[in-house]
């Protein structure tokens, strides 16, 4: 859709505060608020993704923009950083290197990549699953049932491939996972697809006020009379049903939240930027909010100063990301590795030479 649907930009811009809250400092002092948060703090980042799949395009086209999007700035970024500490002659170089290849959270220097890959897998299962299934023809509640059933079998096996030992060409091997994490790629594409089917009720969405109240009752429910956790980056998923019902609580109130937001412009606009740069700040969160408070923490005892740097390195870690994106917009040589290359201005100079020779 060429419109941009402003409760929803909002609901992203949510989304990447939450996951860039849960890896900063600020986790410290606000655990009890962060760790119930993890119930739908990835499981929105999926819904919300799924929201405008498409698959119409040929398969060959479909890989292609899909790469751009989420393998070309992932490599781009990783394989930079890895020439930069093979420049400085760093230890385990090799194993940096299959890491990126693999990658999964567990071999990546900069963890919450691991998404970049894995929302790829997820968006061309889903490409499959519509494209070349009749799942998109059947009734809604054998879609559900379906969905339900392949929940299932994904929590059943979760840790299937997690550091279990495994013989492989005569060698025991202790996996940390599949390579761009496939192996959760039945619950993370159960919130995808999800997403896609309630396509037209999260564009029209209108919050509900015994749905939002009985999303809120339930939720603290099962935080606190269960022991309900989701962390897919560590195949953790306890309590299946509670934490299922969980985390469609959250993603529900999260989405009443942001319907409510559009109507107070400073805070629509803060959360609007943030979403639009989401890319940028799930990329480089991290490394800016933690170099930040390592390096302004040495040596610092004092809990009160610890605690405002936290905050400080957490917002710049959400608003530096913003700065970078501008830098690459503005910039033809970076945004080759950042933005599709049909939009590089670059490309269409020489595309436009060639065909006036």
């Amino acid at each position: 859709m060429a419109e941009r649907i402003e409760h929803i930009d909002i609901a992203k811009g949510i989304s990447i505060t939450l996951v860039a809250m849960f890896h900063s400092n600020l986790e410290f002092y606000l655990h009890e608020i962060l760790m119930p948060i993890s119930l739908f703090r990835i499981p929105l980042f999926f819904f919300l993704s799924g929201v405008f799949f498409s698959y119409t395009t040929s398969p060959k086209e479909f890989l292609i923009k899909k790469s751009e999007a989420l393998l070309k700035p992932f490599f781009a970024v990783l394989i930079v950083l890895f020439l930069i500490h093979l420049f400085f002659q760093e230890e385990y170089i090799v194993s940096e290197l299959k890491g990126i290849l693999y990658g999964n959270g567990n071999t990546l220097k900069w963890v919450a990549m691991w998404f970049l890959p894995h929302l790829f897998m997820v968006f061309c299962f889903s490409y499959i699953l519509f494209k070349f299934t009749i799942f998109h023809h059947l009734p809604s509640y054998i879609q559900g049932f379906f969905l339900l059933m392949l929940l299932s079998i994904g929590i059943v096996f979760i840790d299937s491939f997690w550091y279990k030992e495994m013989i492989l060409f005569g060698h025991v091997w202790k996996l940390p996972g599949l390579p761009f994490s496939v192996d959760i790629i039945l619950i993370t594409s159960i919130f995808f697809i999800t997403g896609h089917l309630l396509k037209e009720k999260v564009i029209h969405f209108f919050p509900q006020r015994i749905f939002l109240i009985l999303s809120v009752c339930l939720f603290f429910c099962i935080i606190w009379f269960s022991n309900a956790h989701i962390n897919l980056n560590i195949r953790i998923y306890t309590s299946p049903i509670a934490a299922t019902i969980g985390a469609f609580c959250g993603i529900y109130i999260i989405m009443s939240i942001s319907w409510f937001v559009v109507r107070y412009n400073i805070v629509k606009v803060i959360f609007l930027n943030l979403g639009a740069a989401s890319l940028y700040i799930l990329i480089f969160h991290m490394f800016i909010g933690r170099k930040i408070y390592n390096y302004f923490s040495l040596g610092v005892k004092d809990d009160i100063y610890l605690m405002l740097l936290a905050i400080i390195a957490f917002l710049l870690s959400l608003f530096l990301p913003l700065l970078i994106k501008k830098i690459v917009l503005k910039n033809d040589y970076l945004s080759l590795w950042f933005l599709p290359f049909k939009s590089n201005k670059l490309l269409q100079n020489i595309s436009f030479r060639h065909r006036q020779r």
